[in-house]
């Protein structure tokens, strides 16, 4: 059984199309994975400012004493504090960007 021109031909196209389509596909699932870390990254940086800021709030809770600037080197986080009265506002910062801010946190004692 010889395969003419015509169909060796058309094996060729049908297997390029599917060579297109498997790229296709690798491009869309590699775009998701990267949109993922990205998301993963932005979602653990907004896990340390909030634990970071809440511990800010507990020290407060307690002493009423502003707590003194703090610098997170390892994170790249600054902390700013501002007094009300007997409230906190706390502002975490990355990179001069506002990741959290948590504002009203009362001084109980």
């Amino acid at each position: 059984m010889s395969y003419g021109p015509k169909k060796a031909n058309l094996f060729l196209i049908e297997l390029v199309c599917n060579l297109l389509i498997f790229a296709l596909c690798a491009a869309v699932c590699v775009g998701l994975l990267v949109h993922a870390r990205r998301i993963s990254q932005e979602s653990t940086r907004l896990t340390q400012a909030v634990y970071l800021a809440q511990s800010i709030a507990e020290e407060w809770k307690a002493t009423g004493e502003e707590p003194a600037q703090r610098r997170e080197e390892d994170n790249g986080f600054s902390v700013q504090c501002a007094v009300r009265g007997n409230e906190l506002d706390i502002a975490i910062y990355q990179d001069d960007i506002q990741v959290y801010e948590l504002e009203g946190v009362t001084y109980l004692g």
